[in-house]
């Protein structure tokens, strides 16, 4: 699933591609990825274009000329794509908009988990959603409010969205690999050090998957990524990687660096 990262990169692509074209035409083959009916996005996008972005974890929102934005949320398959022949059209393209340059926009969507919605303000939808400030935005002090009251698993905890808008699965894995915390770690049990650990590594593990595109093989020798399956070698102890399940989440952990 595109986690904050990747996500991060949709919204520099679509940046650097539609803004500031008019949108002429919108076609949809799938109407249930639309959180409302079809007809109030093509009032919402048609004659008009897109003029910024905003990202909070993995809602990527779309500002449109008239006040109003298309939220997009990628599901586990979702990605944008941009091309001029219409030949060209992703196979999994179910939603497209044609734009006067007489290229199009598509809203690749293979397992159509992921989905379009209309939000009138952002900070309202945000609230609404319950998300928390985007993860990358989070400062130390806020981050440990979202985690007051929370007594269960870390890594279930970094997970929720309220708590860290953007982390996913392999981040969360990552984050407490890199804070050498164990997964299913109580909140209740971590001291301040530990919390700021965790805060740390959150941080450190945005900033190194922005700055590699998310290109998971780039990333430095000592992250867990590339042993993460079950049976890996752990790149800072040489024991094996075992899987677990945290919030029903596969979970993949160095038990001998994440002392529980």
């Amino acid at each position: 699933m595109p986690e904050l990262p990747e996500v991060h990169g949709y919204q520099q692509y679509v940046n650097s591609t539609i803004l500031h074209k008019e949108i002429l035409e919108m076609e949809c083959r799938d109407e249930r990825l639309l959180k409302r009916p079809i007809k109030a996005f093509k009032e919402l996008l048609i004659g008009n274009q897109f003029t910024g972005t905003q990202r909070i974890g993995k809602y990527l929102f779309l500002e449109t000329s008239n006040q109003t934005s298309l939220v997009m949320h990628f599901g586990m398959t979702g990605r944008p794509s941009y091309y001029k022949d219409a030949a060209q059209r992703p196979k999994f393209g179910h939603i497209v908009l044609s734009l006067v340059n007489d290229f199009q926009f598509a809203f690749e969507n293979k397992r159509k988990f992921g989905w379009w919605d209309i939000a009138e303000n952002i900070e309202e939808y945000r609230k609404e959603h319950g998300l928390s400030k985007d993860a990358r935005s989070l400062s130390l002090e806020e981050f440990r409010e979202n985690l007051s009251n929370r007594k269960t698993d870390i890594k279930k905890v970094i997970m929720d969205q309220s708590v860290c808008a953007g982390v996913g699965n392999w981040m969360a894995d990552e984050i407490l690999f890199q804070a050498q915390v164990h997964p299913e770690k109580k909140l209740a049990d971590m001291d301040d050090q530990q919390v700021s650990n965790v805060y740390k590594a959150l941080q450190d593990v945005i900033e190194t998957a922005i700055d590699n595109d998310a290109h998971y093989d780039d990333f430095p020798k000592n992250y867990l990524i590339h042993h993460r399956k079950e049976g890996g070698s752990c790149p800072q102890t040489g024991a094996s990687i075992q899987k677990i399940k945290v919030g029903g989440r596969s979970t993949y952990f160095s038990p001998e660096w994440q002392k529980k």
